[in-house]
């Protein structure tokens, strides 16, 4: 059979096509949310909600008070914040941070804050009006940021995007709140304080005792309230470990919740003796202790499931267990006047404090112990508690006594101590 000329060369062109075809397009590769961008986003979301709540006390005779509490509060969160590594977001924060304290500035400059009418009323909507609202201003930054988006949409803290983003992770928003809610709470339980101390045996402590044991006991049951609805309001993953884990914590909590003693007042346990109290507390003690063995090694069970191990590692309240234990590193700075506490007498002084010691400052006797990173000041009729970097102040005649901590490890504190 003859084979036409142009049959041929189209069966030519056709083999060559084929033979040299272009290579497969390569897809762009999906941006993977990060655990430090989650927590910079839960940050950043929970008091842009604290913020735009602000309106909500307009109606208070106090509002004044209220909004520079709030924004005092804000900016001390926003200073302990790291840079998230994306400029748009950094320049966010840094413009809010400089809005925040003209308007906390402005507060203090127009009053005390103390008195219904300072400043006026008018003023202070005024300010808080424009600061603009931040939820919708980090929502629409995230959505122009690649970067950022996938992080801020499975923060917890944050409102889901309105179009969900592209992202390269198994982990989804209801698995990395299911994570951080599981994480929260059992941080809390694990971490609940206990009745009483050992620094109540010495005389200057033990006249407190009775208070102390009250207090706990009243305060308990709060607690525990408080992280049951958390986890009731979650829904079901759909992972069987993940509810299954969920439904033995809350069956705990909730058992828990009805054990525990609810005094008709709080001050019906000041009633009750010291020995009755300590009875009491013991029970308590225990009744919270026995949620912790129904909670089973929660990274463990994230472990079971892909999807649940990257929710959890990206949890901002969760601690991975490939990190690196974190021992304890705090060296306490030199104190100017070391243990030298008769430095104190004309008013100045920085000392170190850790087992009871007595301080008298211009005439006044204090005793001082830290216990548990807790430094514990008694002036015989009153008695101040003091954690992190806390200042407490003790009225007197012409003049109040101040201490600050200026750093603790669990058994020694270095304290700055001044009269104003």
């Amino acid at each position: 059979m003859r084979i036409h000329p142009a049959v041929a060369f189209v069966c030519v062109v056709l083999v060559a096509g084929c033979a040299t075809g272009e290579a497969p397009r390569q897809h762009p590769e999906k941006p993977r949310p990060d655990r430090a961008l989650v927590s910079w986003a839960e940050t950043v979301c929970t008091q842009a909600k604290t913020l735009d709540g602000l309106r909500s006390h307009a109606d208070s005779p106090y509002y004044a008070m209220q909004v520079e509490s709030e924004v005092s509060g804000v900016l001390a969160e926003f200073s302990a914040l790291e840079d998230s590594g994306v400029r748009q977001a950094d320049d966010y924060v840094a413009a809010l941070v400089r809005d925040l304290e003209r308007l906390r500035d402005e507060l203090s400059a127009d009053g005390d804050g103390n008195s219904p009418d300072s400043p006026e009323e008018s003023r202070v909507t005024e300010l808080v009006e424009g600061l603009g609202l931040q939820e919708p201003r980090v929502a629409a930054l995230a959505e122009r940021s690649k970067e950022l988006a996938p992080s801020v949409h499975l923060a917890p803290g944050c409102a889901p995007l309105e179009r969900p983003p592209a992202m390269s992770t198994l982990a989804t928003r209801d698995l990395v709140l299911w994570a951080d809610t599981m994480c929260r709470t059992h941080t809390s339980v694990t971490t609940m304080p206990g009745p009483g101390d050992e620094l109540f045996e010495h005389p200057r402590f033990a006249p407190f005792e009775q208070s102390d044991l009250a207090s706990y006991l009243s305060s308990v049951p709060g607690r525990v309230e408080v992280l049951v609805e958390p986890v009731a309001g979650l829904r079901d993953t759909g992972v069987p470990v993940a509810d299954a884990y969920r439904s033995r914590l809350l069956s705990a909590l909730r058992e828990a919740r009805e054990s525990l003693p609810h005094a008709a007042s709080p001050l019906d346990y000041y009633d009750l003796s010291v020995e009755e109290l300590r009875a009491r507390t013991r029970e308590v003690a225990d009744t919270v202790a026995a949620i912790a063995p129904r909670d089973p090694d929660l990274p463990g069970v994230a472990r079971r499931d892909p999807a649940l191990s990257a929710a959890y590692d990206l949890a901002p309240h969760c601690e991975p267990p490939e990190a690196p234990a974190s021992a304890s590193t705090t060296t306490l700075p030199a104190a100017e006047n070391g243990t030298d506490v008769d430095a104190c007498e004309d008013g100045t002084c920085q000392i170190e404090v850790s087992a009871p010691v007595d301080v008298t400052v211009n005439g006044t006797r204090f005793t001082v112990a830290v216990s548990d990173r807790t430094v514990w000041i008694s002036s015989g009729s009153g008695l101040i508690r003091l954690t992190g970097s806390g200042t407490g102040r003790f009225g007197g005649e012409g003049s109040t006594v101040v201490f600050s901590v200026a750093a603790s490890t669990d058994t020694t504190a270095v304290l700055d101590v001044s009269t104003e």
